[in-house]
């Protein structure tokens, strides 16, 4: 390997073209370091870095492409035929192809890599066995994935990966307890890789109601990516998700300019996931929109992606709640009892069966409720309500009441979890 003085020159040049917008120059450059060490991936993002095995300049140019969010069909051609030579595939080249195909939403084709993987693997193996259990809709199966590698010990370049998956995929068992558990049982320090554990947190803080602080991992998350040139939502949707947190606080404005970006982001690199989860975010963006959560629905389905297809339905029925079309939302509920797991999911749908069992017009939210239910959601105190709405503050407090009983909810904690919508 050669001197890192002029590698760490050439990287700040990269990424000045980058902020640039100068992407072809940027990965020109790239490829000529390539040609040059053998190597180069540090100068392309992937979560783990560089693994220690050099892996193989084909997959360098899909990695690329996944990172730029265009020519997915050709990226995935190269992860598919990097694989197809397994008798002589090192741990850097199967962990590239592999994360190319779950970018890509070819998380069938993945899994089947992964079950049939050399055994010398190791903990790449067990670490993207982890990733595609939660792809696939399994987080149970991958904690136990996670658990157990960072258990037997994961080599350095992939520690904070596999505690920021590790951490995902406790939040979608619906144990964020146990993740904030894990995440504070660490001593972290500073990491090429921190873009995934501020995806991680975000996540879990969102799960908790924290979603102030959540918009700030997710936007922390943003600047990482972007010094790489990152822009495809398939590697990490923090847009999505920051959208998702800005909606919990009152900002409609930041969480239609983060989703609309992710969509088209989304629709040009093509994967149903990113663009089911794009819809997703721009819907409640816009303050409910049962068209596009519809559509969100139609490119989940095609994605694997059990939870997010699941939690895009809870929000389909809560909306058509909220509004009153009981018929509608009587049918999206039942088809979240036959498709949910886990006890969070359990609980969600017999709180929307409640609510479907009182009479059908005590449901809907009146104009003013939704309007006091939006400013409590968005943490204003009821003093702060009633004195910009120039209520009396128990005007506000019955009106709140009433929410909470439609909504089938416990106070402002489980109204800051539910979906309310803005018409």
């Amino acid at each position: 390997m050669t001197n890192s003085g002029p590698l760490d020159e050439v990287r700040r040049t990269r990424f000045e073209l980058v902020r640039s917008g100068r992407w072809n120059e940027a990965d020109r450059l790239a490829g000529a370091v390539l040609a040059w060490t053998g190597s180069g991936l540090d100068l392309a993002y992937l979560p783990g870095g560089q693994v220690p095995e050099t892996g193989r300049p084909a997959v360098f140019s899909a990695v690329q492409a996944a990172n730029r969010g265009t020519g997915r069909a050709a990226a995935v051609d190269i992860a598919r035929r990097v694989l197809a030579s397994a008798e002589s595939l090192d741990a850097g080249a199967f962990w590239q192809a592999v994360m190319v195909l779950t970018y890509a939403d070819e998380t069938a084709l993945a899994r089947r890599h992964w079950i049939a993987a050399p055994d010398h693997l190791g903990d790449v193996h067990d670490l993207l066995g982890g990733r595609i259990m939660v792809l696939c809709g399994d987080p149970r199966a991958a904690v136990r994935l996670l658990d157990g590698a960072r258990g037997r010990g994961v080599r350095p370049g992939l520690r904070v990966v596999a505690l920021a998956w590790l951490v995902l995929a406790l939040v979608e068992a619906g144990e964020p307890d146990r993740a904030r558990a894990v995440l504070e049982s660490e001593r972290l320090t500073a990491h090429a890789d921190c873009a995934e554990l501020c995806f991680a947190r975000g996540r879990l803080l969102l799960a908790q109601g924290q979603s102030a602080a959540a918009l700030d991992e997710f936007l922390d998350c943003g600047r990482l990516l972007s010094a790489w040139g990152v822009v495809n939502p398939a590697v990490l949707p923090w847009r999505s998700s920051a959208a998702l947190a800005a909606c919990d606080v009152g900002d409609l404005v930041l969480a239609r300019i983060c989703a609309d970006k992710d969509l088209v982001a989304a629709r040009r690199w093509g994967g149903p996931r990113g663009i089911g989860l794009g819809l997703h975010a721009a819907a409640l963006a816009r303050g409910g929109d049962d068209v596009l959560l519809e559509e969100a629905l139609t490119f989940l389905g095609q994605a694997s992606t059990a939870s997010e297809a699941l939690r895009a339905r809870h929000d389909l029925a809560q909306l058509l709640l909220a509004r009153g079309e009981i018929d509608r939302a009587r049918r999206h509920t039942r088809r979240l009892r036959e498709t949910a797991s886990g006890p969070q999911w359990t609980q969600a749908v017999d709180v929307l069966a409640s609510r479907l069992l009182r009479n059908d017009g005590e449901s809907a939210l009146s104009v003013q409720e939704r309007r006091i239910a939006l400013m409590a959601r968005a943490g204003r105190s009821n003093r702060e309500i009633a004195a910009e709405l120039r209520l009396t503050l128990r005007t506000v407090e019955f009106h709140l009441t009433a929410v909470y009983r439609k909504m089938g909810v416990a106070g402002r904690p489980g109204l800051r979890r539910a979906f309310v919508p803005t018409a």
